[in-house]
């Protein structure tokens, strides 16, 4: 299943629901823990439905940015091809312009990473999360955090987690 989902992700598509589900699930099965923290899964509302059938979610957190601020920030985001570094011209510039700071070597962005392919994504990204947060909500697990920030926002989650009985 794992080449499978790669396959769609590099050929720029979404994993179908049930193919992400049992990925998650079979990841589950080989370490079995009394809580965890599932991030960015479930993604759709099927693949929440599915998720409940096996395993009981008492919570869910929304992180609502808005979609500038997130366009912005990744948008600034270049790479260095050979190594993997990332540099973000906003908070971890390089020291000279497009270039990497240990090779010299030039600085690439990704083509997901243009302010058009953020956008798009978000916009999917949306459409798909909506029913989510409904599904979520309707079943009163849902919290939402608001800002553009993460030294704003993780606060927020850190004192509602801590206040949450384990």
């Amino acid at each position: 299943p794992v080449r499978v989902a790669k396959g769609f992700m590099d050929s720029g598509n979404l994993v179908p629901d049930d193919l992400m589900v049992r990925l998650v699930l079979s990841e589950l099965e080989k370490t079995p823990v009394d809580r965890l923290l599932l991030d960015g899964f479930p993604r759709t509302r099927p693949q929440a439905e599915a998720l409940g059938k096996h395993l009981h979610v008492d919570m869910a957190l929304n992180l609502n940015v808005p979609t500038e601020t997130i366009v912005a920030r990744i948008s600034n985001r270049w790479i260095h091809p050979g190594s993997g570094r990332i540099y973000a011209y906003d908070y971890n510039p390089p020291k000279v312009h497009g270039v990497d700071d240990e090779t010299g070597e030039p600085l690439v962005q990704r083509d997901d990473d243009t302010p058009e392919a953020v956008r798009k994504r978000l916009t999917t990204y949306d459409t798909l999360t909506a029913p989510l947060l409904d599904f979520y909500g309707d079943h009163g697990v849902l919290q939402n955090f608001s800002g553009t920030e993460s030294d704003v926002i993780y606060p927020m989650v850190k004192e509602y987690l801590d206040s949450q009985p384990l």
